[in-house]
């Protein structure tokens, strides 16, 4: 039950509330013909088949292919209604179409459900879907029938999107997904590890990348502390030899530099032209 549970819920991901109704019909639908389907023999069976198609509710079929009774229709005198099984499980009304001399009559109901999940089977391959497109795959002629089953679709959840009149283009949001054939698994395996493998080599070269970052930072952090202490050591060097100068004046700098009286010869003149002596600042020529 919880696996039909999740794996309806993945496959129609979208409105969470009517998701919630819809999965629960589509559950108890579901776990009641699986319960039939266990003891349903040759001609049961097939009545079964005929009912699950039928039904306005039930979209996925890969669960019901599973089941002993109905697998053992293949290859029998019944094995026309497993290969229609089959088709809704994995066609499309071309895929009918093209079968159809082999294949029982499809009932109204049975005709509206397979197009309808032609429909979702073009949602899947393009979000963007030309009317003609439609037309073609679900033989509809008339515009107003192809957009009376597009709004059926969108109701029953099947998919999602907006028509778009002007340029006569169904415009996608979202799809149901569809039965998966098991032959095609191992194909879907091997590119699964084919992107992990890609996935492993993405992050070995990040992971090389960041080790050659920090070395970087390390030895940029190296040489500004090398640095620091060459600066320190130079400064201090140069307030040694100044304390043992005895023009030296303790607090007076230039540029940062300890200064004795007779360097201040040297220093070039400020924009103010501001005449210093010691202790403070001499008035300006005229009294100023």
């Amino acid at each position: 039950r919880n696996d039909i549970c999740y794996r309806y819920l993945y496959l129609t991901r979208g409105r969470e509330g009517v998701i919630r109704n819809k999965l629960l019909v589509c559950l108890l639908s579901m776990e009641q013909f699986l319960a039939l389907a266990k003891n349903a023999r040759g001609v049961s069976a097939v009545a079964l088949i005929q009912d699950i198609l039928n039904h306005p509710n039930v979209f996925v079929f890969g669960e019901f292919l599973q089941v002993p009774s109905i697998r053992e229709l293949a290859g029998s005198e019944h094995g026309q209604h497993h290969d229609l099984l089959m088709v809704f499980a994995y066609g499309t009304y071309a895929t009918y179409k093209e079968q159809q001399a082999q294949l029982p009559a499809l009932t109204p109901q049975q005709l509206q459900k397979l197009r309808l999940l032609t429909i979702a089977s073009l949602a899947a391959q393009s979000k963007k879907i030309k009317y003609s497109d439609l037309q073609q795959e679900l033989d509809v002629s008339n515009v107003r029938e192809l957009e009376d089953l597009i709004i059926l679709a969108v109701y029953a959840d099947i998919v999602r999107g907006k028509l778009d009149q002007a340029y006569s283009i169904f415009d996608v949001e979202y799809s149901i997904g569809r039965d998966i054939r098991p032959e095609t698994l191992q194909g879907m395996v091997d590119t699964l590890s084919k992107w992990s493998g890609h996935c492993q080599e993405a992050l070995r070269s990040i992971e090389q990348c960041v080790v050659q970052a920090n070395g970087k930072r390390a030895l940029h952090l190296e040489k500004q502390e090398t640095l620091r202490l060459k600066i320190e050591n130079v400064t201090s060097d140069v307030i040694a030899s100044a304390a043992g100068d005895s023009n030296y004046v303790p607090g007076l700098t230039h540029g940062g530099m300890p200064m004795n009286v007779d360097s201040l010869n040297n220093v070039q003149p400020t924009a103010k032209r501001q005449r210093i002596k010691m202790g403070g600042i001499l008035p300006r020529k005229g009294g100023q």
